[in-house]
């Protein structure tokens, strides 16, 4: 192969002379540098592309050495460095992640680049109403689940910087379209400079009739039109552009009224990242109520999605060197009703975890006894967040 490569070479600089009329001009050199880059070295589950930049100064040929069957590049050929080479992909349908390797050859140098794409197939629990009866150990943000609601439990894992992370869980419920909540850890590793992808999609985990396709917007329903609101939002996961891709899967979107989600919403939504910025870890459950709801919009498959009736959101804030709290954590939570909403964020529409608990009738953050104790639960979500000056400094 490596013989074949170097004719190949040979051949794109005689070509590249002769395409040439200028009179007196040298034959292009092979290059004895090269090198590769690529945005991110993780690819997203579902199928898509990315571009890869090939930096040499003459002629260059990219190969897929592993990975073949699954992806392809355009051009893998070329003269000089080019910014927009794409590389194309599958969808990864299997249990497990799969890697390809890139490898660039100007005939003199060789580079190479190992991608990972995500796993697509691996919900927790299977999609028919089996839901787990305890959460994930450790997993601090993760609210109660049950064997007998009909709602499923899935996490999303991640990598970020080539280090595997959990990404998110949420809890979906198959009637009325809508996760009841999501729920994630917020810390500076999840955090950068990608933006919005923008890359409204279907989930992986779930076959595409089983959810709501969200990629054109909603379509009006009896009660007008509701914008698309993120559960964890997309400005909560700009670490690379493929994290970023996740949060606009169908399962983390609910109709929003477009001023709640502009307004208030979206003020409490840039707290939480400012608490998450002063803390080690902040965990965090954002969560709709589907209780009493008698409104719905379309997707954009004509299915029905039900326009939750209130919104909720809790946090769990830990820091090792905390002065205030319990054993370095403290807890706050919020509640708005999606109709009759405050125009603006107060300490007012605060509560204890404990209140919100009550209103929701299960429990959140299950596995914190486990990490402080009992009492030190107890304290941790009885406490009044309005009377705590930290929150709203």
């Amino acid at each position: 192969m490596r013989k074949q490569t170097h004719i190949l070479l040979l051949l794109l600089a005689a070509a590249a002379l002769l395409s040439s009329c200028t009179e007196g001009l040298k034959p292009p050199m092979l290059s004895d540098t090269a090198s590769l880059e690529v945005a991110s070295t993780t690819l997203p589950a579902e199928a898509g592309s990315a571009f890869v930049s090939v930096r040499t100064d003459g002629p260059w040929v990219l190969e897929i050495v592993d990975g073949a069957g699954w992806a392809s590049v355009s051009p893998a050929t070329g003269m000089g460095p080019k910014n927009n080479v794409v590389l194309s992909f599958e969808a990864n349908t299997g249990v497990v992640t799969r890697k390809l390797r890139l490898v660039l050859d100007t005939g003199l140098a060789t580079a190479s680049v190992e991608l990972t794409q995500e796993s697509g197939a691996a919900p927790v629990v299977g999609g028919g109403g089996q839901g787990e009866s305890t959460a994930r150990p450790h997993w601090l943000e993760l609210p109660a689940t049950s064997s007998f609601d009909g709602l499923d439990f899935f996490s999303r894992s991640c990598t970020i910087d080539g280090k595997a992370l959990r990404n998110y869980a949420y809890y979906w419920d198959y009637t009325n379209r809508v996760s009841h909540w999501v729920a994630y850890p917020l810390c500076r590793v999840y955090l950068g400079n990608s933006g919005r992808s923008e890359a409204w999609g279907y989930d992986p985990f779930l076959p595409a009739s089983k959810q709501s396709n969200v990629s054109g917007g909603y379509k009006e329903g009896d009660n007008g039109w509701y914008a698309r609101g993120h559960q964890l939002p997309s400005a909560d996961r700009t670490a690379n552009e493929s994290l970023n891709a996740t949060t606009f899967y169908g399962t983390n979107i609910t109709p929003q009224n477009n001023d709640f989600n502009g307004g208030v919403w979206a003020t409490l939504e840039g707290k939480v990242r400012s608490w998450a910025n002063s803390s080690d870890t902040l965990y965090v459950v954002t969560g709709c109520v589907t209780d009493g709801a008698v409104h719905y919009v379309y997707d954009c498959s004509n299915n029905k999605v039900t326009v939750p009736t209130a919104y909720y959101k809790a946090v769990l804030r830990y820091r090792k060197d905390a002065t205030i709290g319990h054993a370095g954590y403290m807890a706050a939570a919020f509640w708005y009703n999606h109709e009759g909403y405050p125009q603006t964020f107060s300490k007012n529409e605060s509560l204890s975890v404990a209140a919100l608990e009550e209103k929701l009738g299960y429990e959140l953050f299950v596995n914190l006894s486990d990490a402080v104790g009992n009492v030190a639960a107890t304290n941790i979500k009885s406490e009044k967040p309005s009377t705590v000056n930290w929150w709203w400094q």
